[in-house]
């Protein structure tokens, strides 16, 4: 009994660790204004759009080896562009894209925090419905019983996956306000 209370304490206090070291990391300089934070934000979007590519390769392509190696190229390509840059989008944003459990934030952060699942959301359904559009559109409408490579349904489910996942944090990077001016640059320039 007393180990697990003491289990349960050392995780808690790793847990609290883990959320100020999110929430009081230093944000490089690199990322201070709003124009470059959007532009990292693209790049992550741009990663991103590479599983949808596959999903198209495979629909038109499969079964093939040409549209399997596309493919492995393709997710392999966004899962090695989107850990340096998601890395990057959840430190900037310092916890307002859900990395920090919420009652480690502040009112500012966990306004920030609904505002991006808001807008995640929002985005979420529009993507679902144009998805849905797009997959009735694509189907062949003379065959009874159309046939959709099995590839093309299992790399959708991912890119959808991983960008439902991800909409969150792009949402709280692109929508991420410029930090208040210091006040002591304030002062020195008088």
């Amino acid at each position: 009994m007393n180990g697990a209370v003491m289990s349960d304490d050392r995780r808690a206090e790793r847990r609290a660790a883990r959320a100020r070291a999110i929430t009081e990391a230093e944000v490089h300089p690199r990322w201070a204004d709003r124009r470059a934070r959007r532009a990292l934000v693209g790049g992550a979007a741009a990663a991103l759009a590479l599983p949808w590519a596959a999903t198209v390769v495979c629909w038109f392509l499969a079964p093939s080896t040409t549209a399997m190696v596309t493919t492995f190229v393709l997710c392999g390509l966004c899962a090695a562009a989107w850990i340096p840059i998601g890395s990057q989008i959840v430190t900037m944003t310092r916890g307002a894209a859900g990395a920090v459990p919420e009652e480690f934030l502040d009112e500012r952060q966990r306004t920030e925090l609904l505002r991006a699942r808001t807008v995640a959301h929002r985005a979420t359904l529009t993507l679902l419905l144009l998805t849905g559009l797009i997959v009735q559109l694509a189907l062949p409408h003379d065959a009874m019983t159309p046939e959709v490579p099995a590839a093309a349904v299992a790399v959708l489910f991912v890119a959808l996956l991983a960008t439902v996942v991800a909409l969150p944090a792009l949402a709280a990077g692109w929508n991420m306000p410029d930090p208040p001016p210091d006040d002591d640059a304030d002062s020195g320039s008088r």
